[in-house]
């Protein structure tokens, strides 16, 4: 039995066509069983993972500290090269969860670990909502410091409402924290302009990462799905959960709004539209 089966993260080993060599138990509970890497990976992401984790020839030999480095993916490591790329990738409990993925090779052979982002984000909000909090009762000295944590959290929301592409003309939306104005305005140009600019004519959006849907944020969102609606474009929502429909009592997001938990049927509505 190896010694690697019992590191506490998400671990694989890899060769240089990303068949998997061995792998961690943490992976075995994260993901399905699967002979490559790339499997794992969601289809649209697939060749931005070749392209960042690949084994290249300037990978072996040192980075000086003192030289400047264009390439945001390698980071500095005891002389060693660690290239690292966030993916979208297939879970046992989701199919679009995102990752940060580093990896590090050791001639022909790679070492690859994979943080999750989901997480983060949720944590990154809680401790900037705690810091609004302490704020609200401070002197103007402080005023500085609170805009910037305002700043912060404004980044937060734009990043709990990422924009996959499935296919040709179906987006997937998956949203992340609290259903709320912030969520809403944040995000509303953005996706406009992604959907416009893309031609899509489907949307999926993923209620799976929020956890409550406050009385104004249903009221932006509702707002929300009629521009789509007057752009032409049919707006799903997926994922929900029991709080979500209670409420959502005596409420709506439009009548133009279907409703789908199936993963089946989702799946249908790609393959229909693509």
């Amino acid at each position: 039995m190896s010694m690697l089966e019992y590191v506490p993260i998400p671990y694989f080993l890899v060769d240089t066509e990303f068949n998997i060599l061995e792998w961690s138990q943490q992976s075995g509970h994260l993901f399905k069983p699967s002979a490559n890497f790339l499997d794992l990976v969601d289809v649209f992401s697939q060749e931005k993972a070749r392209k960042f984790l690949s084994l290249r020839q300037k990978d072996s030999r040192e980075l000086s500290v003192d030289e400047p480095h264009d390439e945001q993916t390698l980071v500095q490591s005891r002389g060693q090269a660690i290239q690292k790329v966030e993916l979208v990738m297939q879970t046992n409990d989701s199919p679009y969860s995102l990752f940060e993925c580093l990896i590090q090779w050791d001639s022909d052979i790679g070492h690859l670990v994979c943080i999750r982002q989901d997480e983060r984000i949720q944590e990154l909000t809680n401790l900037v909502q705690d810091h609004r909090k302490r704020l609200a009762d401070t002197d103007f000295e402080l005023l500085e410091q609170k805009e910037r944590l305002e700043k912060s959290l404004q980044k937060i929301k734009q990043l709990s409402a990422s924009f996959i592409k499935l296919s040709s003309k179906v987006g997937l939306i998956p949203l992340f924290g609290d259903l709320d104005t912030a969520l809403v305005a944040e995000n509303t140009s953005i996706l406009q302009n992604c959907a416009h600019e893309g031609n899509y004519t489907t949307l999926l959006f993923d209620f799976g990462g929020l956890d409550i849907l406050t009385t104004e944020g249903i009221q932006a969102f509702a707002g929300f799905m009629q521009s789509f609606y007057l752009m032409g474009i049919t707006c799903y929502i997926i994922g929900m959960k029991p709080h979500h429909t209670a409420s959502l009592k005596n409420r709506t997001f439009g009548e133009q709004i279907i409703y789908m938990n199936n993963l089946s049927e989702i799946i249908a509505v790609n393959k229909n539209v693509s």
